[in-house]
């Protein structure tokens, strides 16, 4: 008995506040995730890996389940993600935020700043999402990252630009120009996904 009436006075409570303060609740960061969010996509699909076991000088293959995050951006089913995460990829599957499964092929690349182009194969019209432009971003300006991080689909992290126009070198060949550093927690699976700033863009 008592645990019924504790949980009747917690929905209560909840009902109450969400009355009572909805509007406030209702931040930029809020709107901002509610637009964007059905035009963030899970990537999955197989690779194969080659491990060279020391022990008999040989190379030894095996297969892994790779996963990013990919924006649509085109109503034809036209998704942008990084190369990185469909490279080598057999069987590309991309699932909506509604569960929506699809398979999708890869139409265009460019390793050197690791871009994708992939496109799902189905008739269906999609939601896109709303370009923004990095030109007028500011230090400190509120963003928002949305990724599949850790394998947790449609996850939101929410951090400031740290700053602008970083160059990273990742290995002796591969140097990445004008980057956004941000504080938002970017973790494996967010790869692909967006940025956004609280307009959504």
């Amino acid at each position: 008995m008592s645990t019924w009436w504790c949980g009747s006075l917690l929905v209560g409570l909840l009902c109450i506040q969400g009355t009572a303060w909805g509007t406030d609740r209702l931040t930029p960061e809020v709107k901002a995730v509610q637009k964007t969010r059905p035009t963030v996509v899970n990537i999955r699909g197989k690779k194969t890996v080659r491990d060279q076991n020391r022990q008999y000088d040989a190379d030894t293959s095996r297969q892994v389940n790779g996963m990013g995050t990919g924006v649509l951006v085109d109503p034809r089913g036209y998704v942008i993600t990084n190369y990185h995460v469909v490279e080598g990829v057999s069987n590309i599957q991309v699932t909506l935020p509604d569960q929506r499964t699809f398979d999708a092929d890869l139409v265009a690349r460019d390793a050197k700043t690791d871009f994708a182009l992939i496109k799902v194969a189905a008739r269906d019209d999609f939601p896109t999402i709303k370009i923004g432009d990095s030109s007028d971003l500011m230090l400190a300006e509120r963003v928002i990252a949305i990724g599949n991080a850790y394998g947790y689909e449609n996850s939101v992290s929410v951090g400031v630009i740290s700053e602008l126009h970083r160059t990273v070198q990742v290995s002796d060949d591969q140097v990445y120009y004008d980057l956004i550093q941000t504080d938002a927690a970017i973790n494996p699976g967010n790869s692909g996904g967006p940025l956004l700033n609280i307009n959504g863009g």
